[in-house]
Order: C-alpha cells, then sequence, then structure tokens
C-alpha cells in the first residue's frame, strides 16, 4: 500500500479522578502493593482491584500489574521501558503507569524494568528472555504468550535495541524514542511480517522521519485522535505505523492520552470489567504534582 497520511481532529476529554494511596508490604524480595483506602473512580478502583508486585530484580527493581481478571491463554506480554531522568520508581508512580494500563483495558501483563537513567550507562537488562523469566518465577504468574510487546519512551530505544534479536518480540512502540541507529529498526521490521512498528514522534521527528522515509508501506497519522473509535481502521491493522504527535515530549507519558491509544492499537483482548469507556487522559490527580522535565 502506499503511505497514508491522516489527519484527525484534536478534542481531548479529560474527567478528574481521585488519587489512590497505596501502602507496601515486603515479602520476600518483592512488595505487593495493597489499597490504604477506599478506592475512589473507576481507574483507582481498576489499579487496587488489580495485583501490584515490585520485584528485587538482579540488575534493579521490576515493576508488575497483573489487571483483574487477566487470563493466560489469551493474554499478553508488555514490557515498559522508561526514558532518561527517571528511574523505574519514579517512572511508575508519576507517570501512573499502571492506571494507564488499566485505561487501556487489555488483558496484558504489564512489566516495568530498571533502565538507563542517562547516557553511558549501561542497559540493565539487555536479555529479555531472562527478564521475562525472573519476572515469572519470582511473580508466580503464567505469562501470557499470546504477544509480547515492548514500549518505550526517549533514551528507553537503547534498551530496546539490545531486544531486537529475540525470537518471542512481536511488536515494539518507540513513543519519542527514535534518537539514531534508524536502520537497525528498519531492518528488524523488514526481517519478518510478524513484525509490527508503532512509532511516535515529536521531539525525535529528524528520526522518525528518516525511518519513515525507508518504509514506504508506513501507515501515517497527523495527530492523535482525540477517541480511539476515531482512529482509522487502516491505521488499526496496519503493521506499520507513524504517528505525528501533537503532544510535547513528556505528556506522551504522563497525560492519559499517547500511552492508552497506542496500547489499545496492540491486537489484544480487551477487558469489559476495566475502565474502558472513560474518555482518554482521564487519570487521577497526583497529589503535589509538578512539572516533569525528565527525558
Amino acid at each position: 500500500m502506499h503511505r497514508a497520511r491522516i489527519a484527525a481532529v484534536v478534542g481531548l476529554g479529560l474527567l478528574g479522578l481521585v488519587g489512590l494511596g497505596g501502602a507496601l508490604a515486603q515479602q520476600s524480595g518483592s512488595a505487593v502493593v495493597t489499597p490504604a483506602d477506599a478506592a475512589v473512580g473507576p481507574i483507582a478502583t481498576a489499579v487496587a482491584a488489580g495485583k501490584h508486585l515490585r520485584l528485587d530484580g538482579p540488575h534493579g527493581p521490576i515493576h508488575v500489574w497483573i489487571p483483574a481478571g487477566y487470563h493466560a491463554e489469551t493474554g499478553a506480554t508488555i514490557v515498559y521501558v522508561h526514558g532518561y531522568w527517571n528511574t523505574v520508581d519514579s517512572a511508575w508512580a508519576s507517570h501512573q503507569l499502571p492506571e494507564q494500563a488499566a485505561l487501556s483495558a487489555l488483558n496484558a501483563i504489564l512489566i516495568a524494568p530498571e533502565a538507563p537513567i542517562q547516557q553511558k550507562v549501561p542497559v540493565n537488562y539487555p536479555d529479555l528472555t531472562e527478564l521475562l523469566r525472573f519476572v515469572e518465577d519470582k511473580a508466580g504468574i503464567v505469562r501470557g504468550a499470546a504477544l509480547t510487546v515492548a514500549m518505550g519512551h526517549s533514551g528507553a530505544y537503547r534498551t530496546i535495541y539490545e531486544w531486537l534479536d529475540e525470537p518471542m518480540l512481536d511488536q515494539v512502540v518507540l513513543v519519542d524514542a527514535m534518537y539514531g541507529d534508524e536502520d537497525v529498526i528498519v531492518e528488524w521490521t523488514k526481517a519478518s511480517d510478524r513484525h509490527r512498528l508503532i512509532m511516535i514522534g515529536e521531539d525525535t521527528v529528524l528520526g522518525t522521519e528518516a525511518v519513515a522515509a525507508k518504509l514506504p508501506d508506513l501507515v501515517t497519522l497527523d495527530r492523535f485522535p482525540p477517541a480511539f473509535d476515531l482512529w482509522p481502521a487502516e491505521a488499526k491493522a496496519a503493521r506499520l505505523v507513524y504517528i505525528r504527535s501533537q503532544f510535547a515530549h513528556m505528556p506522551l507519558v504522563s497525560e492519559g492520552v499517547a500511552l492508552p491509544s497506542a496500547l489499545r492499537m496492540l491486537p489484544i483482548d480487551r477487558l469489559a470489567d476495566l475502565p474502558w469507556k472513560l474518555p482518554l487522559g482521564s487519570l487521577p490527580k497526583l497529589p503535589d504534582a509538578g512539572a516533569d522535565a525528565g527525558r
């Protein structure tokens, strides 16, 4: 197919919800999160109903969230990698990763490992298979193997590039994370028809446009549609998708629009009990939330 350029109208619906406090209980090298107060709001309720573990991994902490109702038979595994100037602990809380996963409503385990916080820092988990086996063993879960997805923001590309030779990796979502080595990801997408790439560009527009020029079958959207139902069917079905973002580098991962939208692009079963009918951006309000300057 020829590259499609599709424009969508912006109009974000925001719904304020009250945040949920949590208490950590230590348990054999991991922390199980339990609600300290009654959950308020459907997203907070969904997060509290799921299971959250913070595992003490061999190369840094690993967060895991398993939604209520998850079933491994048709379940997926989503590995999310944070960008520079954030640790996995800070990204998990300040970017509300389990809340955004709940808003996507997918039948998928969310795994977030520690990753480099700046340049010239070694990749914590260069072996995806080793990472997933550790999580399965320590969390006592059966990983959903219907689909394995690596999703990362900004400097996360360094970790994800280490995983591209893993046979289990089906799809890659790069959230403003194309800073260089464009040929590496181009070669990965061309290596197998099973490989799917969803690429989002704002701060990294030079890199994303360079990749787009080398992938003529790419479907391109000129902005994020305001609701998932407004996404073009062609984009939902395409193997190669490029979204030119109207959101800045950090709001892409913190405001509850881009991440749930990209997650819903994945061919994963939806869990009906999760809050999938809420408008994009409907995250609980963070207490004392300040500007996040991380990249």
